[in-house]
């Protein structure tokens, strides 16, 4: 952690320092300070670079104060990475003194102070930039997105040597900081306003999560009529590879190793190099200038042991920890964990016997696996307790090795045989019926998808059926609440096989907010199990939060 704030030639080490291998950083961020360094000495034809701006900029900036977690009301020094960023972007002014750099993007992997110190340079350009109406905006998909860098820099402000010539309003539906005639506010893109707007400097945040650049290009277009605008653009990596910002950061990228000419957009994007060793820690520290500082190096090897278990965590760890680009898909829970421990010792039903229930619903279109689970709230622990049903038809059609199993499976009496070629829902509805009569069940969750017929039969025999959505939004949570549970053992399922051949066929997406779920056509086979595993637990965790909320967080 810096004591002593940073000057232009802590940029210079800096740089420096990256360059001869003093310091550990990826390929892209060394040829960002080799440009540095060469432009030093051979500026580019119009620019030049002006040490004074820089250094305004930098004493601006550590006026702020840092207003989160142990550091809060401290003064904020900037890392010599954060120097080296400020010293790019306004140091180098054209002939007329104004900046040369209009485009920023950094990216870098999260809990590395992006958000920190976009919000002080977004103080600097609404009261010291020298612009008279600064219109200055923190932009997101979302405006609670937006309001990250935003309240971030409205805290600053509060505690700063500025706040008697400030005005503030952060109420639910008005919010700004203004300083004279210049305004902050943050901005989403549903807004109705974006198309007369007229930034001086936009800072767009986590990039990542925009599903098209409408946004960016509309405010981008918007500061035509300023002298020495920024659009100032932050962001981690993410899960979809047709994003603007993976397709901005390619821009970036061939501009930075010299590809295309660019002299007004300035990158610095932390990562790591091809070959590298994602689970070293020499190679966390390239992608990450605040590792030992903002970033616990203990942190980081409690999350890698979870990423080695789990497939999706794997994929979390690669785009947040070291900002790598990734498909959403990821395998889930691996089986080794699967059955490890008590997880798979047998247990009846008869052994759970006064326990709450819950249970999900999945239900075949045709000729399919259906499946009804439930799970079992007892002594601290769930108890999955899953039934699978097919169409005697379609086990006779399963001639690979898969099907040689599932017949094994009927003979064993894991699978209840349907009579015909398709799902027999009365055959289903009275399994369901005589199962809650051995043991009441408080509320069943179910996919609306082709279940009007047995959902009506079971409301009519006085169970109560919960409709639950099949999307991101409404599987993230349980289904990431069922992979904790198996990982930590309170998750009992008895080793059921064909449970556990379908948990192994499960492959798990993700949407552009790192919401989960588990997808049907891309996983290898069936999952309807751990589908009707993960609605029954999203019962109990609606339960278990109503009604014990410090019991649910304990567990």
């Amino acid at each position: 952690m810096t004591s002593k704030p940073a000057t232009p030639e802590t940029a210079l080490e800096y740089a420096r320092d990256i360059t001869t291998g003093k310091r550990s950083a990826c390929e892209l961020v060394r040829l960002a300070c080799q440009r540095f360094l060469d432009e030093l000495s051979d500026p580019p034809t119009g620019y030049t670079y002006d040490e004074r701006k820089s250094l305004r900029v930098l004493r601006f900036v550590q006026l702020m104060k840092h207003t989160k977690g142990p550091m809060a009301g401290q003064p904020f020094h900037l890392e010599p990475w954060q120097a080296f960023l400020i010293c790019n972007v306004f140091g180098w002014v054209d002939g007329e003194g104004l900046r040369r750099f209009t485009k920023v993007l950094l990216t870098v992997p999260r809990k590395n102070g992006k958000s920190t110190v976009a919000a002080a340079i977004a103080n600097y350009m609404l009261i010291a930039d020298g612009e008279a109406s600064a219109d200055v905006y923190t932009a997101a998909t979302k405006l609670d997105q937006a309001r990250i860098i935003f309240d971030e820099a409205y805290r600053m402000a509060e505690d700063s040597p500025f706040r008697e010539h400030m005005k503030f309003a952060n109420s639910q539906n008005l919010k700004y900081l203004r300083y004279e005639r210049s305004e902050l506010r943050p901005l989403a893109s549903q807004d109705k306003t974006l198309d007369g707007l007229n930034p001086h400097a936009v800072f767009i945040d986590e990039y990542h999560a925009h599903r098209n650049d409408d946004l960016f290009n509309v405010l981008l277009t918007g500061m035509g009529a300023r002298t020495q605008p920024l659009m100032f653009t932050v962001t981690t990596a993410g899960f979809d590879k047709n994003s603007p910002a993976l397709k901005y950061q390619g821009y970036c990228e061939k501009v930075t190793r010299g590809l295309i000419e660019d002299p007004n957009t300035f990158a610095l994007i932390y990562t790591i190099d091809d070959g590298d060793d994602w689970t070293a820690e020499t190679t966390w520290r390239k992608a990450n200038p605040n590792y030992g500082v903002s970033i616990l190096p203990k942190k980081f090897k409690q999350d890698l042991r979870e990423a080695l278990e789990i497939g999706h965590k794997e994929v979390e760890f690669k785009t947040k920890y070291l900002n790598i680009w990734t498909d959403t898909a990821a395998a889930w829970i691996p089986d080794r964990v699967w059955m490890e421990g008590d997880r798979a010792k047998p247990f009846t039903e008869a052994d759970l016997a006064g326990a709450k229930c819950y249970a999900g619903l999945d239900l075949a279109a045709t000729g399919d696996f259906s499946c009804f689970a439930r799970v079992f709230d007892k002594d601290g622990q769930l108890y999955l307790l899953p039934t699978f049903f097919l169409p005697e038809e379609t086990i006779a059609k399963r001639t690979d090795q898969t099907g040689d199993a599932i017949r094994d499976w009927v003979r064993r009496g894991l699978i209840e045989v349907m009579p015909g070629r398709t799902a027999d829902y009365r055959f289903l509805t009275k399994y369901i019926q005589d199962a809650h009569a051995r043991h009441p069940i408080e509320c069943i969750a179910y996919d609306r998808f082709n279940s009007s017929q047995p959902v009506a039969e079971l409301t009519e025999a006085g169970m109560e059926m919960v409709p639950f959505g099949q999307g991101y939004v409404m599987m993230n949570a349980p289904t990431r609440e069922l992979e904790r549970l198996a990982l930590n053992g309170n998750l009992r399922h008895g080793g059921n096989p064909v449970m556990r051949w379908q948990v192994g066929n499960v492959v798990l997406t993700k949407d552009p907010a790192g919401n989960v779920k588990m997808d049907k056509s891309r996983s290898a086979d069936k999952i309807d199990g751990p589908v009707a595993a993960a609605m029954a637990v999203g019962l109990w965790m609606d339960n278990m939060m109503t009604s014990s909320p410090a019991e649910f967080w304990a567990l």
